[in-house]
C-alpha cells in the first residue's frame, strides 16, 4: 500500500494516511466497476446520465451529496467495530477480548448485509416509480 503523506515543509509528518480505496485497488476496480457508467449510483436516483469525466458515478452535485451522507452514515457505523475487529484478531488468551472480536466481526457483517439489503430496497423503489 502506498502511503499519502501531505508535504509540509520542514515538518515531520505526524500522521500517516492510506490512498484512498479507490486509487488503491485501482486495476480491481477497472476489471470489475461497481457501478454503472451513466448511470446515478444513488440508488433512489439511478437515473442515466452523460458522464463528463470517466469516473463520475452521480447524475448531480446534489445526489452526489447524498451519496456521500450515505457512506458517511453507515462508515461510521462499522468504524469501532471495524477497529476492534482488527485490534483483537489475533488475540488468543483473553477469552473477553476474543468475545468481543467476535462480536465487532458479526456486528460488521450484519451491517454490511443490512446496508446492501438498504441500496436495493431504495432501488426496487425508485424503479417502481
Amino acid at each position: 500500500m502506498t502511503i499519502h503523506q501531505p508535504i509540509c515543509g520542514d515538518v515531520v509528518t505526524r500522521h500517516l494516511l492510506p490512498e484512498r480505496f479507490q486509487v488503491y485497488a485501482a486495476p480491481e476496480l477497472a476489471a470489475a466497476p461497481y457501478w454503472k457508467r451513466g448511470v446515478c449510483y444513488l440508488p433512489e436516483c439511478s437515473k442515466q446520465f452523460d458522464p463528463s469525466r470517466d469516473w463520475q458515478m452521480y447524475c448531480c452535485k446534489e445526489c452526489e451529496a447524498r451519496g456521500k451522507a450515505e457512506f458517511r452514515s453507515w462508515g461510521h457505523r462499522l468504524a469501532l467495530p471495524s477497529l476492534l475487529h482488527r485490534i483483537g484478531k489475533y488475540e488468543a488468551d483473553d477469552r473477553a477480548v476474543m468475545a468481543r472480536t467476535r462480536a465487532a466481526r458479526r456486528f460488521v457483517t450484519q451491517v454490511q448485509s443490512n446496508w446492501v439489503r438498504d441500496r436495493q430496497r431504495r432501488a426496487e423503489t425508485a424503479g417502481s416509480r
